[in-house]
């Protein structure tokens, strides 16, 4: 492992677990603002931050950079407040004129289990009302107010504030033909019968989320999802991980298993668990079953991660890829994750880029 990988992830560790880095002799200012870079890339400049202010004086980053990273992080912490305002907006005006009551999913749901969630970074707010038609009562409402809405039943996306907030109507997106009618309506029961849910405290504001399994499903196969297209951050993992920390002991192991079988990822939820315990410090107590964890290596994971960073934004060989070539490049990405990953969940490493491909050459003959 180089030497600014071990460092980031040493750093890392610090921030999620909320102790001092094992971090012994100071970094030069070129591997620091490398460093830098890599936290921006894989979205954890603010948990990395908070490791970085328990570092001894000598050990600290030059004071320019340090100033450009404590106002980034200043500013992560304003948009934690504006995503909760407009969350607390958002309640009143929904359940003031109906009785709409969404789940917060993802963002602000796992900051909740960060030592700093206001350093957790955070992209929008998602919202998931039970359904694609409360989600088209939701957009009506919206229209109602006056706020353009863009998408459709299953995902619609508008901005309030400044804030950009995506209403769901569909909670897990599966391409595997091989996940049955029955295990979908078996979610659906769940979430309407109430068992789906919890309700958290962040700051003052009571948040309606999922419940521990529910939550778990959707952080991994969100994650398989884009790890199969444009890439995903340690941020993803790290989401993963507190999770599993912070719940700890409200994960039942057998129906946990079952749940994840059935939706055709359970080793890819092993091979992530695996992760959590090699690099990201999550002690083998937390994992919420029992599982032959030396028979996953998931140093091939952290080599795609590492490339990617968060979804892709950053990926060098998409920067130098060749602006005629994006489709091409694009697939043969895809189709190299599917390769890779093919052995952790067959059914989505195989349909998804098939699917993908054939809503591209649909498009091709719409346009035509």
């Amino acid at each position: 492992m180089e030497k600014l990988q071990s460092v980031l992830l040493d750093l890392l560790k610090a921030g999620l677990w909320d102790r001092k880095s094992s971090l012994s002799e100071p970094l030069t200012n070129e591997e620091w603002n490398a460093l830098y870079f890599a936290c921006m890339k894989q979205t954890i400049s603010g948990v990395v931050y908070d490791a970085v202010c328990r570092l001894s004086e000598k050990q600290l980053p030059e004071s320019d950079l340090m100033m450009q990273w404590s106002q980034y992080v200043r500013n992560m912490e304003q948009t934690y407040k504006e995503h909760l305002k407009t969350l607390n907006y958002l309640y009143i005006r929904y359940m003031t004129v109906s009785d709409l009551n969404p789940a917060i999913l993802k963002g602000l749901s796992v900051a909740y289990y960060y030592p700093c969630p206001n350093h957790r970074v955070i992209g929008d707010i998602d919202l998931y009302f039970g359904g694609v038609e409360a989600s088209n009562r939701a957009n009506n409402l919206m229209s109602q107010w006056g706020i353009p809405v863009r998408g459709n039943g299953s995902e619609t996306i508008f901005q309030l504030n400044q804030v950009v907030v995506e209403n769901h109507g569909e909670l897990i997106t599966s391409h595997s033909p091989f996940v049955c009618k029955r295990t979908k309506e078996k979610l659906a029961r769940q979430l309407s019968e109430g068992s789906g849910y919890q309700t958290i405290k962040l700051d003052s504001s009571d948040l309606k989320v999922l419940a521990p399994h529910q939550n778990l499903l959707l952080l991994l196969t969100h994650s398989l999802k884009h790890l199969l297209n444009e890439g995903i951050g340690l941020r993803q993992l790290s989401d993963v991980a507190l999770l599993l920390h912070g719940e700890k002991g409200n994960f039942h192991e057998e129906e946990l298993q079952f749940m994840l079988k059935d939706w055709g990822i359970l080793k890819y939820a092993n091979l992530v668990f695996s992760f959590c315990v090699n690099y990201l410090g999550l002690s083998e107590e937390y994992l919420p079953y029992s599982f032959d964890i030396q028979k996953y290596k998931p140093y091939k994971l952290l080599e795609e991660i590492w490339k990617s960073g968060n979804f892709g934004l950053l990926d060098e060989r998409m920067v130098k890829r060749p602006k005629e070539g994006d489709k091409v490049f694009t697939a043969k990405r895809m189709i190299n994750n599917s390769l890779v990953f093919f052995r952790y969940a067959q059914g989505e490493a195989v349909f998804t880029p098939l699917q993908l491909i054939t809503q591209r050459i649909k498009d091709f003959f719409d346009r035509k």
